[in-house]
């Protein structure tokens, strides 16, 4: 009986080709239909062929003349006809894009697979398996490699084996020729075909391989028979390399404990931090170190995105909007993650797929309970087997999460056609957490389901037991669906709404609630319990904002409502919480170590608190009063406690990790000091805007230790824009590290106005500075005389030592040498070593030119070695008078201001304009100032007083 035709097409063939299939009946298979071709989706398509290295007329959607070229192929057998038809590029590897990115290791990964008896390479779409195995193949000794592509079609056992024996024939002509009888004359797979197959491979030359791309395609009709074949392979010949997006259902597990199994996977094939910056570099594009990072940290190296963005930003003329580069609302990734990974899966796999996207993890129990399916294990499984983009969070395997930009792409896909749904998913999420006790994601995604009544009920009850017991920092609340006019006659959640504001550093948001719940009615009775977190919650609210005596006065009636009621609850810890910082902010050392003795009374307060928390705010009480010796200890007691209990990333670890930084620059280990200012700062950032300051004058403080005194003069400037709208006092310390920056540069004058916003003992200390520097010794003494030795801490009494010092070396007294001597010896016990080498110039000089006469002894040495290092950098103050070529705008001051600490990128996300707006900033900046760089701009801009 004659067979009926089935017309077999590509996606992107002009015409379906005709296949006469026996025993089948006929069928037409159309083209596949595509959404109308906008420019996203030509972008997709044309990356979909990038990364697979179609970069020729097939990557526009037509074919040229070697692509309409076919091998046609006769089989026939008794009362069956079959002619099957194959595009030469059905054989051909990919061509290699002008952007290829050698990868050196995976090369040599499949290298070693020459001697086993199979080759896998597994990964996602758009890993660039195929450009891999091109590159590879390009680069092996020609006539050796065999290519078969494999697509819908050969998931017909008859089509597919009959291309892989056509396959090899370009090296050896006459292969297969038996097994294509046989399979002629069967019409369909048997063991005497792969036996043939197996002995014609024994017999390619030597060094041969054949590579399967895209097995995936094929894998469900023709596993059995492959599997056959693997047995039987002559690995001493030729190498099998099967490659695609799966799996191949083999037995892969016996080759694997054979040794006979080489595997290159989906994390081999993700770009490393150097290739994803290669692979841009490769589309002429170059950006920052720092938005490279961000590239990649979104990207998480999938050469897909990579490529993506590379192609954005080549287009675009300002290189520096990396982030934009990868935002996948409207954008091209989105319509080929859909295109290419969603609308192949089964439906109830797409569906978990978005439905599981409101989860940050992925569970079996979390995925069941929001998605309301019972396999929901087996399907979680399947999606991490078919490399859909998951990524394994524990070793077990029972943890996952989705790559950072798909669940970005399925939340916004499962936003734009299904909200309701969204809706009702957040809900169950919700519900699962909070059954489970997460309250803090809970109540997230409470608010996302918009029931933000069940997210402050949530808060009413954990947010500090939630702050004092979870060490991961969560991430802030979205409250712009609360309504706080709806709250005023529910003063608990107000209460807790307003603490976790606080908690979180918004000042603002924060104090609004506190407002509205002042105004409460009833009137709250003055000893209850909201009265002794209402005022808690106001003294934080008075530290935030930099009055430090009203935060006291409110924190110790806190503690008084608190004693008088008898109140004994996690509540408790809010009263030091604040107080310890304010005490130190004001310089009251004794009242520190008060503090610490009453909090690790407290019954109530958890061992993070106590060990992390009150000893590290302890630890930088100490090192602010002069103490260095005992702050390091304490401070590295507090880092041992906070890597045990998980707490090195949380709020609590900025004091002990400020602490180990400013003892790191005493000793002038100033990369110590400047790794752990960055930690403290990373913490910070996402905390409480006073952290940030602090530890932003830190690295101020560090950079000039350095001998980059401009660039420290901008950060300061930066500290200042991060306490915006707070009281003057709370930026005294930035007043005080700018004047003795500026003192270094040889102003005179902005310093000694400076001086006049600081306390009194700072303040002294400062204009003896500005005198000795103007070379009017008797002005610093009497400064100096003016200051009482018992007044001052350890560390101003020092400053006060070496300034007198200054001041008798100037004038030449005699006494000088004893001066001297009694500075060093007051040095000795705590360690002070920068302190010592900075404060005076006259005294660095003097030890430098006295360091013959030391007797040789180890601390002195140190003293000297880095008294000679400052001597030796030390310059003149540069000249200053000079006038920028035409004035700045209002426009291009704020972002010169924001220049020497910030990214384009960020720059354009605080001023909220354009990175090209951004751009033409800059370069009118740099005409005006006639300079060519950021540095020099920094350093003109200094010297000009702009910042």
């Amino acid at each position: 009986m004659a067979g009926a035709a089935a017309s077999y097409s590509f996606e992107g063939d002009p015409l379906p080709v005709a296949i006469r299939m026996p025993s089948r009946g006929y069928r037409e298979r159309t083209p596949r239909l595509t959404r109308s071709p906008s420019p996203g989706l030509c972008l997709c398509r044309h990356l979909r062929y990038a990364v697979n290295g179609h970069l020729g007329p097939r990557a526009c959607g037509g074919w040229g003349a070697a692509g309409g070229a076919v091998v046609q192929q006769e089989t026939t057998r008794p009362g069956t006809a079959r002619s099957l038809r194959f595009a030469l590029t059905k054989f051909r590897p990919t061509t290699l894009p002008a952007t290829l990115l050698t990868r050196s290791a995976l090369l040599g990964r499949l290298e070693e697979g020459a001697s086993k008896r199979l080759t896998v390479v597994v990964g996602s779409a758009g890993a660039g398996k195929s450009v891999l195995l091109s590159s590879w193949a390009a680069r092996r000794q020609a006539g050796v490699t065999s290519w078969l592509s494999c697509d819908e079609a050969d998931a017909d056992p008859v089509r597919f084996w009959a291309g892989f024996i056509e396959a090899p024939r370009g090296v050896a002509p006459g292969f297969g020729a038996d097994a294509a009888e046989l399979l002629a004359m069967d019409g369909a797979m048997s063991a005497d075909v792969t036996a043939s197959i197996a002995n014609d491979a024994a017999r390619l030359p030597a060094g041969s391989a054949i590579v399967v791309d895209d097995f995936h395609a094929a894998a469900a009709g023709v596993a059995r028979n492959m599997a056959d074949l693997v047995e039987r392979w002559p690995a001493q010949t030729a190498q099998l390399v099967l490659a695609g997006r799966v799996d191949p259902p083999l037995r892969l597990h016996r080759l694997r404990l054979s040794g006979e199994l080489c595997e290159v996977r989906d994390r081999d094939l993700y770009l490393s931090l150097a290739e994803s910056g290669a692979l841009l570099a490769n589309f002429g594009v170059q950006v920052a170190a720092a938005d490279l990072a961000l590239l990649h940290e979104r990207s998480e190296g999938w050469v897909a995105a990579l490529q993506m963005a590379a192609l954005t930003l080549r287009g675009a003329r300002d290189p520096a909007q990396a982030a934009r580069a990868l935002d996948v609302s409207g954008h091209a990734i989105a319509e080929y993650f859909i295109g290419e990974v969603m609308e192949q899966q089964p439906p109830e796999v797409a569906r978990f797929m978005l439905d599981a996207s409101v989860l940050d993890e992925l569970t079996a129990e979390s995925c069941a309970a929001v998605t309301g399916r019972p396999d929901a294990a087996a399907l979680l499984r399947s999606i991490e087997a078919a490399n859909l983009f998951v990524v394994a969070l524990d070793d077990d395997r029972t943890i996952y999460r989705y790559h950072h930009l798909v669940r970005q792409v399925l939340r916004a896909e499962l936003h734009a056609t299904d909200p309701a749904r969204e809706v009702a998913l957040q809900l169950r999420a919700a519900e699962w957490l909070e059954s489970g006790g997460d309250t803090r994601q809970a109540a997230r995604h409470f608010l996302a389901a918009r029931r933000p009544d069940r997210a402050l009920a949530l808060l009413q009850e954990r947010v500090i037991t939630d702050f004092l017991h979870d060490p991961v920092v969560p991430v802030a609340l979205d409250l712009g669906t609360v309504d706080p006019s709806l709250l005023a006659g529910a003063p608990d959640r107000l209460l807790a709404l307003a603490a976790d504001l606080l908690l979180w550093g918004d000042w603002v948001r924060g104090g609004e609630y506190l407002d509205l719940l002042e105004r409460t009615q009833p009137e709250i009775p003055p000893d209850s319990k909201m009265a002794a977190r209402l005022a808690a919650l106001r003294s934080g609210r008075h530290a935030l904002t930099g009055e430090m005596d009203q935060a006291v006065r409110q924190g110790l009636a806190a503690r008084g409502i608190e004693q008088r009621a008898l109140l004994r609850d996690e509540w408790n810890a809010m009263v030091p919480l604040t107080l310890l910082r304010a005490y130190t902010w004001l310089e009251d050392f004794e009242a520190v170590d008060g503090e610490v003795t009453a909090a690790l009374a407290l019954p109530s307060l958890t061992e993070p608190f106590k060990l992390v928390l009150v000893r590290g705010a302890q630890a930088l009480a100490w090192f602010g009063a002069g103490r260095i010796a005992e702050a390091t200890d304490a401070a590295s007691a507090a880092d041992a406690d906070a890597r045990r209990l998980g707490f090195e990333q949380h709020p609590f670890a900025v004091d002990y990790t400020r602490a180990l930084a400013g003892a790191a620059l005493e000793r002038r280990d100033f990369d110590a000091a400047e790794r752990l200012t960055e930690r403290a700062l990373s913490i910070s950032e996402h905390y409480r805007p006073n952290f940030e300051y602090l530890a932003l004058l830190d690295r101020a403080g560090i950079w000039a230790a350095r001998g980059q005194i401009r660039q420290a003069l901008a950060t300061v400037e930066a500290a200042r824009a991060v306490l915006a709208g707070t009281t003057p006092s709370h930026l005294t310390r930035a007043d005080e590290l700018e004047a003795l920056l500026r003192l270094a540069l040889g102003d005179l004058r902005i310093p000694a106005e400076l001086a006049s916003r600081l306390p009194a003992a700072r303040r002294g200390l400062l204009l003896a500075r500005v005198a000795l520097a103007a070379a009017d010794s008797n002005a610093a003494l009497a400064h100096l005389d003016g200051l009482s030795p018992g007044d001052l801490t350890p560390r101003a009494a020092l400053t006060r030592q070496i300034l007198l010092a200054a001041a008798a070396i100037q004038r030449g007294d005699p006494r000088a040498a004893g001066l001297v001597g009694s500075v060093l010896e007051a040095a000795r016990h705590q360690g002070y070593l920068h302190t010592i080498v900075t404060t005076a110039p006259e005294v660095t000089r003097y030890l430098v030119e006295h360091s013959a006469q030391v007797q040789p002894e180890p601390f002195l040495e140190r003293i000297i070695a880095a008294a000679m290092e400052v001597r030796a950098a030390q310059t003149s103050a540069p000249s200053s008078n000079g006038l920028a070529a035409e004035p700045l705008t209002a426009a291009e001051l704020r972002v010169l201001k924001l220049l020497p600490t910030t990214t384009y990128l960020q720059i354009a996300a605080t001023l909220y304009i354009s990175h090209n707006t951004v751009k033409t900033h800059i370069r009118s900046i740099f005409q005006k100032l006639g300079v060519s760089s950021r540095a020099q701009a920094i350093e003109r801009a200094v010297d000009l007083h702009l910042l």
